[in-house]
């Protein structure tokens, strides 16, 4: 399939593990041993201005590419929804949608490019004082917060220190709630697990398949999905419903 990638300015990128991997345009690369998203194998977006909120520095580059063996995953939500494959390559170098500091700003003493407010480093924000991109609110430092004085990425609240946090004041990821210290256990059919969400989708890889399925209008076969913690029969199905009924899904 086709997606997008951001490098820094020598191409090279920096995994999980901390080794820089050096890239060659139209050269194909395999990734030794299983994928994982957010975890191991080559990483790419589906949106072309997706690579920004991973690549945001001036001298970053971004990659037209081809992927092969790419992981399945649940329905994608947002311009950085990402993907991970086996087998990748760099096609073309594309046009980046902004970069540099001379790109229509309402304000006073911005860095970068379409920001509404003042003093922001970053791209897109709409707010006072933002470090990072897309932000919509003051004083964030990070990436697609909704709220003000966040530190992290994707939060939505309030002097959240984190990723992904829905509520106030929390110093985790992915918290609802108020002065939180610790990421919750996720639930799973309405029960409770004793699993985080990284330890949830590690130990059971078969929900994102599951996920997919839930929009198409054939029915489910329960027994490939029957150890996910809380399933039934009874469950699968109404949750199928509910899919079909809230989406409208015409396949």
């Amino acid at each position: 399939m086709t997606g997008y990638k951001g490098t820094n300015a020598d191409m090279t990128c920096t995994p999980g593990d901390g080794v820089k991997f050096q890239f060659e345009l139209g050269k194909w690369y395999e990734h030794k041993g299983e994928v994982r998203l957010c975890g191991a194998g080559f990483h790419f977006c589906v949106h072309p201005s997706g690579p920004y909120a991973f690549y945001s520095n001036p001298d970053s580059r971004i990659f037209k590419i081809e992927a092969e063996q790419v992981l399945e995953v649940p329905t994608e939500a947002g311009a950085d929804f990402k993907l991970v494959a086996k087998r990748i390559r760099l096609v073309e170098e594309i046009t980046p949608g902004y970069r540099g500091k001379d790109k229509p700003n309402d304000g006073n003493q911005n860095t970068g490019n379409q920001n509404t407010g003042d003093q922001n480093t970053g791209n897109q924000n709409t707010g006072n004082r933002n470090t990072g991109n897309r932000n919509t609110g003051n004083r964030n430092t990070g990436n697609w917060n909704t709220g003000n004085r966040n530190t992290g990425d994707q939060n939505t609240g309030n002097w959240n220190t984190g990723d992904q946090n829905t509520g106030n004041w929390n110093a985790a990821d992915r918290v609802a709630g108020f002065f939180c210290s610790s990421e919750p256990k996720v639930m799973s059919f309405d029960v409770q697990t004793d699993l985080t969400h990284n330890e949830y989708l590690d130990k059971y890889p078969q929900v994102y398949r599951l996920g997919k399925l839930l929009l198409e209008k054939k029915e489910i076969e329960f027994e490939p999905y029957k150890a996910i913690p809380g399933i039934t029969k009874k469950k699968l199905a109404a949750l199928h419903a509910k899919h079909q009924a809230g989406r409208k899904v015409q396949v």
